[in-house]
């Protein structure tokens, strides 16, 4: 996997979760965190979770 441009979650745990990631799966994240933190008046931290639940969701729908 290619270096990432996106600056690690704050979370340990989910930082070290988004480098097993594809490409695909972690814009997918980072587009899902950015919209719940901004949109949804969520802090980073909370974001991050709710895209990492967001991602487990559309990964378990592509196979």
């Amino acid at each position: 996997m290619s270096e990432s441009h996106h600056p690690l979650p704050l979370d340990p745990e989910i930082a070290g979760w988004v480098t097993t990631l594809d490409e695909n799966a972690r814009e997918y994240f980072e587009e899902r965190a950015g919209i719940r933190q901004y949109d949804g008046n969520l802090s980073r931290q909370e974001a991050e979770s709710e895209a990492k639940n967001d991602v487990l969701h559309w990964l378990s729908r592509q196979t």
